[in-house]
């Protein structure tokens, strides 16, 4: 297997959802992944204190959280309650060292139809979580999801609507989270990501666009889809963006019925020719501190 720069490359532990927290610790630190994107489900399994203890001791680092806790009830109670735990899920990303929490807030409450309400009541759960989130030092990861995802899972569907959020709410408590598979599509990616410029991004997430693709977990590898990562890595290039890529893929169908250690091994050979360092010298530090090669042995 060729060589890469690891350095900026973490995957996401939805990606091998067979494994638990620590197995997936030492799977991706074996293999020369030290970048791990921490699902909750996962760390709450493991626990919060043996979580941060076993990234530190493993010498990992985190990406980014994933995913806060869903805003899309219309009951006033209920909406306190998930203020709450997303509060608790900013703190959690504190504790384990993660600069962000990927937002992912929810799409219509069940039997609602007013699209519109939901989005004002994503983006005042936002206004009012921004204030912690920036106490803790922790970035609120706003990542625009396809609209496919819009009656369900989340509201928040454009990239230039996550950069109006961050232009209102500010880049000291906000940030963006593209994600290929959910932005390729878009005439504005290009334009989006250049004027969200190398310091609103906090992490990016890599994947592919199936062609066809069966159901809403039906992700592809890097190179298995339509997605053209190397025009993408060339923007961020350019616009001197120097964070974690993320491999991130949902795949009922295919990933996630196969063994984790053949996963990270073809996610290393695909996705290394696009995470390595920046093709230009932009003078800004990495947010990943490790340059490491695979361990072959």
């Amino acid at each position: 297997m060729r060589q890469y720069d690891l350095s900026r490359f973490a995957i996401n532990q939805i990606t091998t959802p067979k494994w638990s927290m620590p197995q997936a610790i030492e799977g991706y630190r074996r293999h020369g992944v030290r970048g791990i994107a921490v699902w909750r489900n996962f760390l709450d399994d493991y626990g919060l204190k043996l979580t941060a203890k076993h990234l530190r001791d493993a010498g990992m680092w985190v990406a980014s959280l994933c995913t806060s806790a869903w805003v899309n009830e219309s009951d006033p109670a209920l909406y306190r309650k998930s203020i709450a735990e997303n509060r608790r899920i900013i703190d959690q990303a504190a504790a384990i060292g993660a600069p962000c929490v990927v937002m992912v807030m929810g799409g219509l409450p069940k039997g609602d139809k007013d699209l519109g309400a939901q989005r004002r009541r994503i983006h005042d759960a936002l206004a009012e979580l921004a204030p912690h989130a920036a106490s803790a030092g922790v970035k609120l990861g706003l990542e625009p999801l396809h609209p496919m995802y819009c009656g369900d899972r989340s509201a928040m569907n454009l990239i230039s609507d996550v950069n109006e959020l961050i232009d209102e709410l500010g880049a000291d408590a906000t940030s963006l989270v593209p994600d290929v598979y959910h932005c390729w599509w878009d005439p504005a990616f290009e334009r989006e990501l250049r004027r969200a410029g190398r310091n609103r991004i906090i992490t990016f997430h890599y994947c592919d666009w199936l062609v066809p693709t069966r159901n809403l977990r039906d992700r592809g590898m890097v190179g298995d889809g339509c997605v053209d990562i190397a025009r993408v890595r060339g923007w961020l290039d350019d616009i001197g963006y120097a964070g974690p890529f993320e491999l991130e893929i949902f795949s009922e169908l295919d990933w996630w019925q196969r063994d984790p250690e053949q996963t990270v091994k073809i996610a290393i050979e695909r996705c290394g020719p696009f995470v390595g360092p920046l093709a230009h010298n932009t003078g800004r530090a990495s947010n990943a501190p490790h340059s490491i090669q695979p361990d072959l042995a």
